[in-house]
């Protein structure tokens, strides 16, 4: 394929690619809205495992506001995922294939560039991810990197909904035979805008959570989940279920990603619980594709752009997608985030 390959054919690739679809993304950011421009328009939107590194396509990126102070554009940080195609390892056999080599080097290369896509996939998921876990966990995103201008897209929390337990009222220093927290929930929920229905927290707040008395006499663990989550075979390793306390459900998250340095990192910070809403209504936006390649064949509005491309001397193929989330948090206050220790 010494043209490479074209879009069309790439994104069809992708397309039959399994997709880990992460807990914050699919609960609370259900909604994909793909912009034309470099900039998301966060007001027409409410109108109608390696993170990959943030990078600007051409400048770096801005945040531009109203008068008065309300966020209503902003130019995401572009990810660009690229890997080399090294000739020798078209050579070897994938895992799998038999001794004697019962693929050509044709079907594969093939394979190779599917094998690449998903990583790329799987690292772009993984930023949308932490960004979402960002908006939701503090109210804000700040978007950096070494090719990238530090900038914060703050969706404007209020402190009342920002909880950090001090002192005597910390979770790890309260009686657990006889402290109720039943009563700081139904209070600190009464904070939320709207509704709430999930009582999400990390590995380490539920251990403190569940040591208490009062949550093992209620904790009821026979209902069905009310929430819009549902598991795949990822998320069933990184999201457990625990039950109802009151008419909350609760889940336990424990995804993780790999950081540049190579170390597994928690999604969710120790110690975190959220009083969330069953059901949200956010969006993944991304902003359009700034690739002339792209461009020229009409590609602008889309969620990932996949290209590959050859060089000489060395002699190698590139292989490369684009992409640029920016979650859109339509209200901070719908969630109401405790550090209970």
């Amino acid at each position: 394929m010494a043209a490479g390959y074209d879009t069309t054919t790439l994104l069809g690739v992708k397309r039959i690619q399994p997709r880990f679809t992460p807990l914050f993304v699919q609960m609370f950011f259900p909604t994909v809205a793909t912009f034309a421009s470099e900039e998301v328009a966060f007001d027409k939107i409410k109108k109608g495992i390696r993170l990959a590194p943030f990078v600007a396509p051409m400048v770096s990126g801005r945040a531009r506001r109203e008068r008065g102070g309300t966020l209503t554009t902003f130019k995401p940080a572009y990810l660009k995922p690229t890997d080399v195609v090294r000739p020798n390892r078209l050579l070897k056999r994938l895992p799998g294939e038999a001794l004697n080599g019962e693929l050509s080097p044709a079907e594969r290369h093939d394979a190779v560039i599917a094998d690449i896509l998903l990583d790329h996939e799987n690292e772009i998921v993984a930023r949308e991810e932490w960004m979402a876990v960002q908006a939701v966990v503090t109210g804000k995103v700040v978007v950096e990197g070494e090719d990238y201008e530090t900038q914060e897209v703050d969706y404007g929390r209020s402190a009342a909904n920002q909880i950090a337990l001090a002192g005597a009222a910390k979770w790890d220093a309260v009686d657990a035979d006889t402290y109720d927290p039943t009563d700081d929930i139904e209070d600190w929920a009464a904070n939320a805008n709207g509704s709430t229905g999930v009582l999400l927290m990390d590995k380490k707040a539920w251990r403190l959570f569940s040591r208490f008395k009062a949550v093992r006499d209620k904790l009821e663990t026979r209902r069905g989940s009310t929430s819009q989550l549902e598991l795949g075979p990822q998320l069933e390793r990184d999201v457990m279920r625990k039950g109802y306390f009151g008419e909350y459900e609760i889940l336990v998250y424990t995804g993780k990603y790999e950081d540049a340095a190579g170390a597994k990192l928690n999604y969710m910070p120790d110690h975190t619980l959220i009083i969330a809403p069953a059901r949200a209504d956010n969006v993944m936006a991304y902003g359009g594709i700034q690739d002339a390649k792209a461009n020229a064949d009409g590609i602008v509005e889309t969620t990932r752009y996949p290209s590959n491309w050859f060089t000489d001397n060395p002699s190698v193929e590139w292989l490369q997608t684009q992409s640029a989330p920016v979650p859109a948090l339509f209200d901070a206050d719908e969630f109401v985030v405790v550090t209970v220790d």
